[in-house]
């Protein structure tokens, strides 16, 4: 479900993960110019989407102390509180993103963090807009400590944040660009999701103060999602 590009530079793996993609296409769209005329049309259509899927933006997250920010493209479609049995333990607040195929599929760090920990569980590749039956699929987690920021300086604590990457009807593949013992800044790339999926964003309930809400549009690494209440 998982693999790992070669490569120093991150923002090239998401380039070269598109290549084979975009050349099985060109050939399927020069096969069919051949049978007809309106097929080749179609097969270029087709090119130019799989060539566009694959498009890595540069951002430069505000990164603003205490905020977290969007892990990925797309449109949230729930906001809730669930138990959370891994790296963080005990009642969260989740944020569920959903990608679509025309949102860009590239995952991002939500907060400056240590990353700790992955985790990947099996499971179907139900429709990934399904809040519910996506429990069900099979997924990636990544386990982070954030610091928390605190009125008296020395005093920050960590706080466990979890970024959950899931499959969905036609993603079958997430593409890991980040490992535990790194340390990331908020927008950093973590890896990639291929054609429509789902990224949920889990904080310690009663940390954090929700900013979005069902219905809202969120870029990966730009939209902040949450910001750390102080106490």
């Amino acid at each position: 479900m998982t693999t790992r590009p070669t490569g120093t530079s991150r923002h090239e793996s998401a380039v070269r993960e598109g290549i084979p993609f975009v050349v099985a296409a060109t050939l399927i769209a020069t096969v069919a110019a051949t049978w007809r005329r309106w097929a080749g049309w179609a097969g270029l259509v087709f090119t130019v989407w799989v060539a566009w899927f694959f498009r890595d933006p540069d951002r430069e997250c505000p990164a603003v102390e205490g905020t977290l920010y969007s892990p990925a493209d797309g449109l949230v479609t729930a906001v809730d509180e669930v138990d959370s049995s891994w790296h963080l333990t005990g009642r969260a607040t989740r944020v569920v993103i959903f990608l679509s195929p025309l949102d860009v599929h590239v995952n991002r760090a939500p907060v400056n963090a240590d990353l700790v920990a992955r985790r990947q569980e099996p499971g179907r590749a139900l429709p990934a807009f399904l809040v519910a039956g996506a429990g069900e699929n099979a997924r990636q987690l990544l386990g982070f400590n954030a610091r928390m920021p605190h009125p008296s300086p020395g005093n920050d604590s960590a706080v466990p944040i979890v970024v959950v990457q899931i499959v969905g009807f036609l993603v079958r593949r997430i593409v890991t660009w980040r490992w535990p013992g790194e340390t990331v800044r908020a927008g950093d790339r973590l890896g990639m999701l291929r054609f429509g999926s789902r990224t949920d964003l889990l904080a310690p309930a009663g940390t954090v103060e929700v900013l979005v809400r069902p219905g809202n549009r969120v870029v990966g690494g730009i939209t902040p999602v949450a910001r750390f209440i102080r106490h």
